[in-house]
C-alpha cells in the first residue's frame, strides 16, 4: 500500500476508533515492556502511537493517548517490581514522559495545522473562497479515473459572465469582485456538497457533477442557471451566463479534454448570442 493510501485511509477512520487503537498499541507495548524486563526499553514505541493519534484524531486525543501512554509505561514498571531509591520516583517518571508526550503531540499538532493552512491557500481560490483551478484539476482526475474504473458518469459544467467587464467599467473593480463571490456562494450553496464549483480564472467557473445522468445534470444546470440569474437581477447586476455542460459516460483521455470539450460549447454558447446553455453526451 502506498503511503499516500495508507494517509488516506487513516484520514477517514473515526477519531474514537484511532484513539482506541493509539490505546491498544501502547497496552501492547507496555506489554512487551514487561514481559522484556529491565534491560530492554521501550520508549520510543511510545512515540509512534501518540504521535499517529495526535495527527489523526486532534488535540483532546492527543492528550488523552499521552497521558494513557505515561500510566501504561508506569504500570509496566510497577508490575516489573523494578526498585528505586525512593517510592515517588517511578511516579515522577511518569509525569515526566507524559509531559514529553504532550510537547510531542503538541509540535504534532502545530505541523498538521501549518500544513493544512498551506494546503487550503493553494487549492483555494483568494477572492471567492471556493476551489481553484489547480484543485479543480485534481478533482477532476479522480473523477475521471473512477469513471474509467467504475464507468459512474460524470458531469462538466463550463461557463463565463457574460458582460462581466461592463461591471468593472461602470461600476469599479471592487463591485465586480463582490459580484464574483456572491455569485460563488450562490453556486456553493444550490449544488451538493460532494459536488465542486471552482474558480477557473477572472469570470470563468467550473462544476462537477458526480454520478448524474444527462436528464438528471440537465435539471440541476437549469434550475442553477435560474437561481444565478435571479440572484443577479436582485442585485441589480446586468450580466448573464453562457454555459457548456458535456456529461461523461466514457472517459476522455485526459482532464485538459473534458475541459475544452466543455470550453468549446460556452463559446458556442455567447457566439449565439449569449445567456444559453448547451448541452452535450460524450459516449
Amino acid at each position: 500500500m502506498k503511503f499516500s493510501d495508507m494517509d488516506t485511509h487513516l484520514k477517514s477512520v473515526n477519531t474514537k476508533v484511532m484513539t482506541a487503537s493509539g490505546a491498544a498499541v501502547c497496552v501492547l507495548i507496555g506489554w512487551a515492556g514487561w514481559y522484556a524486563g529491565n534491560e530492554f526499553s521501550f520508549s520510543v514505541f511510545y512515540i509512534v502511537p501518540v504521535l499517529a493519534v495526535a495527527w489523526y484524531a486532534g488535540r483532546k486525543s492527543a492528550v488523552g493517548i499521552s497521558v494513557f501512554a505515561a500510566m501504561t509505561w508506569l504500570a509496566g514498571d510497577l508490575l516489573r517490581g523494578h526498585r528505586y531509591s525512593m517510592a515517588l520516583i517511578p511516579y515522577i517518571n511518569a509525569v515526566d514522559r507524559a509531559v514529553l508526550f504532550l510537547a510531542f503531540s503538541a509540535l504534532v499538532l502545530i505541523v498538521r495545522r501549518f500544513l493544512t493552512g498551506e494546503t487550503r491557500s493553494a487549492n483555494e481560490d483568494f477572492l471567492t473562497k471556493i476551489s481553484n483551478g489547480r484543485a479543480f484539476f485534481n478533482y477532476a482526475g479522480m473523477e475521471l479515473a473512477r469513471l474509467k474504473r467504475y464507468r459512474e458518469p460524470v458531469t462538466l459544467a463550463y461557463f463565463d459572465v457574460d458582460n462581466f467587464k461592463s461591471i468593472n467599467d461602470n461600476y469599479g473593480h471592487n463591485t465586480g469582485d463582490t459580484l464574483l463571490h456572491d455569485l460563488a456562494h450562490t453556486i456553493r450553496k444550490n449544488i451538493r456538497p460532494t459536488d465542486v464549483v471552482a474558480r477557473m480564472g477572472g469570470d470563468e467557473f467550473a462544476i462537477l457533477l458526480l454520478e448524474t445522468t444527462p436528464e438528471h445534470a440537465k435539471s440541476i444546470i437549469t434550475k442553477l442557471h435560474k437561481i444565478m440569474t435571479d440572484r443577479m437581477k436582485k442585485q441589480n447586476w446586468h450580466v448573464t451566463f453562457s454555459f457548456g455542460v458535456v456529461t461523461f459516460l466514457k472517459p476522455t483521455a485526459s482532464v485538459d479534454d473534458m475541459i475544452k470539450k466543455a470550453d468549446d460549447l460556452m463559446y458556442m454558447a455567447k457566439r449565439k448570442g449569449k445567456d444559453a446553455i448547451n448541452y452535450f453526451v460524450y459516449r
